[in-house]
């Protein structure tokens, strides 16, 4: 309320505050019509009803009404007039006896490292003679004191608002000079501008906060103040604006901040770098500021084919980003449509392709952009060492691209203007290939119907479209490529079929799917491991049920005789160890090195599986080849649990191998100190010798 009083206290036109002209707070509210009201609870003025703002917004439309715009405007005014009282000591027409002169050395004595930004620009305009030296005079406001904002309570409004609320201030307005020296003028004493305080304190630094904040904030009339600095300002209109990376051509570039990018380039360097070495023309293609690019564009300096860092262009950006108008106004301005990126090596159309946007494809593809672009053709011997990282991936054209993303109206475009379906990457690995691995059904759909060979095998695997569909469980996929014709049996790497690939992922819908079309349920692959083995060793239970149950061998075995049972005791699948157990699998199965499942879980270390063995009456005195216990392996392991298990089920603790060593031998051998501990205390033998006359202690 106390500020709101203030407020209607003076006019613009006044010079000096007086309090007397403050009127009380029940006639202020009186006049308002019952529009407002005092919140008790904090003294404030708020609205009476939610619905006054609308009303008093549907007012607005009545010719002469006052528009909000105004009415900010208005305050804006107030505010200046208010900081500007001579009560403050502000006074910006009244400067301190304080001078400051800045001396500025002939441009010879700089070097082209030192100043990089517009300082080299303004030397060049001091007195037009290179061997003069210049000087500018400063000033700054005497201010006896702090203003008490106790006292004058609409000051802290004032200060908080002046600038903000003048952003259409015409230089009309009768408060213009006033705001003008607000602007310009630092205090010694307390600050009033919203860039904050300035490090240094000098004309320089408070320019540069003036600049900064007028451009992100799109004050225009603070703008045109700081452009009539003149040379002063070129010292800092290419640097960093105050709290952010980017110099200010770039930040309004970036933002779309179209009203003063042409006020900018008077004076900014257009094709300044930021850390990232965009120009201006990357920030604001890249964003699809299509107005911003044709101002950026009309400069005669412009460098349309501008690299960052990352070698991408303005097109580049563009297309990328979707912006069909600012990659065609680009092309215009003769903008090179094949320029590749570093990381890989993507042309504007492998990289529109890529995020499928397929009205840049189309743009790009009439101009005449490379189709068939794949950057092995186009990178040295030497470049290609330096970039090992992007091997495999960079030599895609762009229907490989479209086709990984699943982009198929981009497809079928570019398929349409005579691109290869059947284009291979260094891998091999062709477009079907890359959709049905990813899942995308109506990308593989497309293709097929284009004509693409679905028995094609990438070159690590050896897999088929197929066989990377069923290992990624696209069971859409797989049903389509069956449906089309495709070998349900064809083998990859290690003769692996989709089915045992599935197995092995845990693709349960998919081995149901391929099962019902009738495929191999006992395929074996080069180690002679059936999906049911590679479903068990993966713990699948419900998988390995289905395949039980479609008649899967549950004995077959490996080339090192390896059972389904052996391999989930060796892996620690307790749920599938059962399930076998409970389906007839042979408890007692071995190896060629004669391990039993037993034997196998307890070199693993696999308790439950253990515990769950022996209570399926495993034999625990199973011996391997070399005559180890399923004890000898677990004090071996040092697995104290099992040791301590396999005793407690009666276990010999003295067991022997066929080299006369017990398990309290492997276990000191090893140096597991607890499990040795564990079958001391159980009585083993610490003098027992084996062939070499050694003891477990010796």
């Amino acid at each position: 309320m106390n500020e709101l009083r203030e407020a209607v206290a003076f006019d613009i036109g006044d010079t000096t505050w007086s309090a007397r002209n403050k009127p009380q707070g029940d006639f202020l509210i009186s006049c308002c019509a019952n529009l407002v009201v005092v919140d008790p609870a904090d003294n404030c003025v708020r609205f009476a009803h939610s619905s006054v703002r609308q009303y008093l917004d549907e007012a607005s439309l009545i010719a002469g009404y006052p528009t909000a715009e105004q009415g900010e405007l208005e305050c804006g005014e107030h505010c200046v007039t208010y900081l500007c009282f001579s009560d403050f000591s502000l006074q910006p027409t009244r400067y301190s006896a304080k001078r400051v002169v800045v001396e500025v050395r002939p441009r010879v004595f700089f070097t082209q490292e030192a100043f990089r930004t517009g300082f080299k620009r303004f030397l060049c305009r001091i007195h037009g003679n290179r061997n003069r030296r210049g000087s500018m005079v400063f000033h700054t406001l005497s201010t006896a004191s702090t203003p008490n904002q106790t006292q004058y309570g609409f000051l802290r409004y004032a200060i908080r608002n002046w600038a903000l609320q003048t952003k259409s201030l015409s230089p009309t307005s009768l408060v213009w000079e006033k705001f003008k020296q607000l602007a310009l003028c630092s205090n010694e004493t307390w600050n009033f501008h919203p860039w904050g305080p300035h490090h240094d304190g000098s004309q320089e630094s408070h320019l540069r906060g003036l600049f900064g904040w007028a451009v992100m904030e799109q004050h225009k009339p603070l703008l045109s103040i700081a452009k009539a600095t003149g040379p002063l300002l070129e010292l800092v209109c290419d640097r960093l604006l105050i709290g952010e990376r980017l110099p200010a051509l770039h930040f309004a570039s970036k933002f779309g901040y179209e009203s003063i990018i042409t006020a900018l380039l008077d004076f900014c360097r257009v094709n300044g770098r930021d850390h990232q070495r965009y120009t201006a023309l990357h920030h604001a293609a890249g964003k699809g500021h299509l107005k911003i690019c044709e101002l950026l564009l009309s400069a005669k300096e412009i460098e349309v084919d501008a690299q960052c860092y990352s070698k991408c262009t303005p097109l580049w950006l563009a297309a990328g980003n979707g912006h069909h108008d600012v990659a065609s106004l680009l092309l215009k301005k003769g903008a090179n449509i094949e320029a590749m990126d570093r990381h890989h090596q993507y042309t504007p159309l492998s990289q529109a392709a890529k995020l499928g946007h397929v009205a840049v494809v189309e743009l790009l593809v009439d101009k005449g952009a490379d189709i068939e672009a794949n950057s092995k053709l186009r990178r040295s011997y030497i470049a290609s060492l330096s970039n090992i990282k992007a091997k495999g991936v960079i030599d895609r054209t762009p229907l490989s691209c479209a086709a990984e993303k699943g982009h198929v109206a981009v497809v079928n475009l570019l398929a349409e203007h005579g691109a290869n379906v059947e284009a291979q990457d260094r891998k091999s690995w062709t477009p079907l290939l890359l959709a049905a691995g990813n899942g995308h059904e109506a990308m593989v759909k497309l293709l097929v119907e284009k004509g693409a060979n679905m028995e094609a095998k990438e070159k690590d695997g050896g897999q088929t479209s197929l066989a990377c569909a069923a290992w990624n469980g696209h069971e859409a996929v797989v049903k389509l490529l069956i449906g089309m014709g495709a070998d349900i049996d064809a083998k990859a790497k290690f003769e692996r079929t989709p089915l045992s690939l599935a197995a092995g992922k845990g693709q349960e819908a998919v081995i149901k799917l391929l099962i019902d079309e009738g495929v191999d349920i006992e395929a074996k692959d080069v180690d002679q491991r059936t999906p049911l083995c590679w479903a068990a060793a993966n713990g699948n239970e419900a998988m390995v049920k289905l395949l039980i149950e479609r008649g899967a061998d549950i004995e077959a075995k490996t080339n090192w005789g390896r059972t389904p049972l052996l391999w989930a005791a060796e892996r620690g699948r307790k749920a599938v160890v059962n399930l076998l157990i409970e389906k007839g699998a042979n408890i007692e199965a071995k190896t060629k090195f004669s391990f039993t499942p037993l034997l196998s879980a307890a070199e693993k270390g696999h308790t439950a599986i253990v515990e769950l063995l022996l209570e399926k009456s495993a034999d625990i005195e199973a011996k391997d080849g070399n005559s180890r216990t399923p004890l000898s392996w677990a004090s071996g392991g040092g697995h104290k649990a099992i040791v301590e298990l396999l005793i407690h089920k009666g276990a010999n603790i003295e067991a022997k191998t066929n080299f006369g060593r017990t398990p309290l031998s492997w276990a000191a051998e090893k140096g597991h100190k607890p499990v040795v501990e564990l079958l001391v205390k159980k009585g083993a033998d610490t003098k027992a010798m084996d062939n070499f006359s050694w003891t477990p202690l010796s």
